[in-house]
């Protein structure tokens, strides 16, 4: 049985991470653009610079026209060393998502006004109807915002990240809210002007295709996160569903060429479910459905434990 971090981490828990600060980092090297390099990322248009990794050649080209718009905004930069290109889209969110601990009052932005979320290695993407020159008024009154210059249809604002002394690129547009130091790359993408993800890699464009569920989608290079399911030999997955919460997800998993897929394999693979509902084999695609995992259960308190915490 595998762990809700499979699936719902995604979408809610790497949300009220994002929306809890960690979207900018100063860890990292400035590459003199505003962007941050630490030098182990690819620049997105298929130079990879560390990586090692050999893209099957999949003769498959995305339909821009008919595709999610989310879509156009994935690129194929990471900062982090070897990064599995890890991606989470949702047009739901929790009745308690508090969008006010992230951006200033004057921002806008709350339930009413955001539509959809996007993260993708850090870098948050805000889906929505915003007042970009309302946003850019406020700025000049808050001195803990900056306004940087004008980029495309994107007006830059250099801001504090909350609860920290960090700073954070954010790029707004009266339809967009990019937070992340590679804005740049993302709204390139997003216009045609830079590769995306699905240009450097076409087995995601294969990913979509199997994925039933526009609405909230995860996927990434290599296996799940968690115990579950550990095959060397996965090369992308992915899940979809209507909502975060659905009790019915759909799971794609694509192999590495050569993979023996034997029934083995496919039965490691069904144990990221807690119920297998249908599974299916085309090529070295599998595809599952079944029930959402079922959460893991609570560690047991040891008598002292409980006793200190009664105490309290």
């Amino acid at each position: 049985m595998a762990s809700s971090t499979v699936t719902r981490r995604g979408v809610i828990g790497l949300l009220a991470v994002g929306l809890a600060g960690c979207m900018g980092s100063n860890d990292s090297k400035d590459t003199g653009n505003g962007n941050q390099d630490d030098g182990n990322s690819t620049d997105g248009n298929g130079e990879q610079d560390g990586l090692d990794r050999d893209i099957p050649d999949r003769d498959i080209d995305a339909n821009w026209d008919e595709a999610a718009a989310f879509r156009t905004w994935l690129t194929d930069a990471d900062p982090f060393n070897g990064g599995n290109r890890r991606f989470d889209y949702t047009e739901s969110f929790p009745e308690d998502t508090d969008f006010s601990s992230i951006f200033p009052e004057y921002f806008g932005v709350s339930a009413d006004t955001v539509d959809a979320h996007l993260i993708q290695s850090l870098t948050q993407v805000f889906f929505g109807s915003f007042d970009k020159q309302a946003i850019v008024d406020g700025v000049e009154d808050d001195d803990e915002y900056e306004f940087v210059e004008e980029y495309a249809d994107f007006a830059v604002i250099d801001g504090a990240i909350p609860n920290s002394s960090g700073r954070r690129d954010i790029a707004v547009s009266n339809e967009t809210i990019v937070v992340g130091p590679d804005y740049e790359e993302r709204i390139d993408a997003h216009n045609g002007e830079h590769d995306r993800l699905e240009d450097v890699d076409q087995e995601f464009t294969h990913l979509f295709r199997q994925l039933p569920h526009e609405t909230t989608v995860t996927g990434e290079y290599n296996a799940p996160a968690g115990d579950a399911v550990t095959l060397d030999e996965i090369y992308i997955w992915g899940v979809s569903s209507e909502t975060p919460m659905a009790d019915t997800m759909t799971w794609v998993f694509i192999l590495e060429p050569g993979t023996d897929l034997t029934d083995e394999v496919v039965a490691e693979l069904e144990e990221i479910t807690s119920e297998v509902h249908e599974s299916s084999v085309e090529g070295r695609t599998v595809t599952i459905t079944g029930s959402a995992p079922e959460p893991p259960e609570p560690p047991e308190q040891s008598p002292s434990a409980e006793q200190e915490q009664n105490q309290e």
